[in-house]
């Protein structure tokens, strides 16, 4: 009896022993549970910002034109090559055939307008007009014949012959349209011309001319009565040595200017008179 008590009760002990949790066996601790959130929603976004606008750009300065000159052979592909001016009226070269050209000459002793038609490509024949400030009028025939016509270097002949008309007779008039310019009634003047240009097309063309002018006075009169009745023409013999240029500034239109002075052979005349003029060469 004894020992089916001490079973009986060693049964019971296990039993229960068996029977206890982990929890009560680590003394009832229990885990901490987390803390609650106490966020209820998230949080508003900050407020929009403008944002500046971007800085303008920066150019850089032009280029000055001395950097930014292109090369030859761009500028002969964009701009057409200029057309050499050929257009010479106080100079030698002849027109050409089916060309004409017109000048205007402004200056002292006389005044010029002259037109020229190229009859061939060597020789031109035109109308002019001298005038001393309309106390001489005289209309001429022009003629020139290119004799040598190259690339820079030209030399032609020239010959004009006209019939002047003068505001007073000869025996009225003291030192003016006669005296001044050394012409009479009928003038016949053959010259030489030579000129030189250079090979660009707007190179100035510089010329000189040699003239000779045969003056035939048809009103002579005596100034001493012991001479007799003058000839019914008389002959006077005039030099004229002339330089100047012609400056183009398109390819049909020049200014050109004149300088010189003419020898005179009658004793009535002036020995010397100096001339300059200024004036256009055109050929519209």
């Amino acid at each position: 009896m004894i020992i089916g008590r001490f079973l009986l009760t060693g049964a019971l002990l296990t039993g229960a022993a068996f029977a206890q949790s982990p929890e009560d066996e680590w003394g009832g601790i229990k885990p901490t549970p987390p803390p609650a959130s106490t966020d209820t929603a998230p949080p508003p976004p900050p407020p929009a910002v403008a944002q500046p606008p971007p800085p303008a750009p920066v150019y850089a300065p032009p280029a000055s034109a001395g950097l930014l000159r292109p090369r030859p052979e761009v500028l002969a592909r964009v701009r057409p090559p200029e057309e050499r001016n050929l257009v010479s009226m106080a100079g030698s070269p002849s027109l050409g055939a089916g060309k004409r050209g017109q000048m205007v000459l402004l200056g002292f002793p006389i005044l010029t307008l002259r037109a020229l038609f190229g009859l061939t490509e060597a020789f031109d024949l035109g109308l002019a007009f001298d005038t001393y400030y309309f106390l001489m009028n005289e209309p001429r025939i022009v003629a020139r014949l290119a004799l040598v016509k190259g690339e820079n270097w030209s030399l032609s002949a020239s010959l004009e012959g006209g019939y002047a008309f003068f505001a007073q007779r000869a025996s009225r008039e003291s030192r003016s349209a006669r005296w001044l310019t050394g012409r009479r009634n009928i003038n016949v003047s053959p010259a030489l011309l030579l000129a030189y240009q250079g090979s660009k097309p707007r190179d100035a063309r510089v010329f000189f001319e040699g003239r000779y002018l045969l003056a035939l006075d048809t009103e002579p009169y005596a100034t001493d009565p012991l001479v007799g009745v003058p000839p019914a023409i008389v002959a006077g013999h005039n030099v004229s040595i002339k330089g100047g240029a012609e400056i183009p500034f398109s390819s049909k239109t020049s200014f050109v200017f004149s300088f010189g002075f003419d020898i005179h052979g009658r004793e009535e005349d002036s020995v010397v008179m100096p001339g300059a003029s200024l004036g256009l060469v055109t050929s519209l």
